[in-house]
């Protein structure tokens, strides 16, 4: 689509920002997700942040800052929630100057338990899109991410 184009389509206009409209669907999402998690004890981006350690392992925090697309400053936030919770804890690495995380027992527990409540509200919102349309989705939210960051 040329800038000519895009002018003509008025998606150059403020109310179809993509960031705005990328966020306001993330925080009805995530609205939906925590009400579904609840029950868990979990909020939707602790589950996140669980089931991306039980994937990964012991790893170090700017890696998964660097999975996670999320700043040092906010991950390490939300970890010390999972940390206090005695969800996550901190392993010092070999080096000493880097610090890992990983999930403890409780926490693989509880990421286990919360599973089917977010399998509940995943299939929900996948009965509303369709299995194709959401192909497309995530084929699209990915060239946003690329386009956005530079990276390919």
């Amino acid at each position: 689509m040329t800038k000519s184009d895009l002018a003509s389509a008025d998606l150059l206009e403020p109310v179809d920002c993509v960031s705005y409209r990328l966020r306001r669907a993330a925080r009805t999402a995530a609205k939906f997700y925590d009400n579904a998690l609840r029950p868990s004890g979990l909020r939707n981006t602790q589950f996140t942040l669980l089931g991306s350690l039980d994937v990964l392992g012991e790893t170090s925090i700017g890696d998964l800052s660097e999975e996670l697309a999320i700043d040092g400053t906010t991950l390490t936030r939300n970890l010390e929630i999972l940390v206090r919770r005695g969800l996550v804890e901190n392993i010092e690495a070999d080096d000493g100057r880097v610090r890992n995380v990983r999930l403890t027992e409780p926490g693989k527990k509880t990421y286990e338990e919360a599973v089917p409540l977010w399998r509940e509200a995943q299939q929900h919102v996948l009965e509303a899109l369709e299995p194709e349309r959401w192909a497309g989705m995530r084929a699209e939210l990915r060239i946003i991410e690329v386009t956005c960051t530079g990276s390919g």
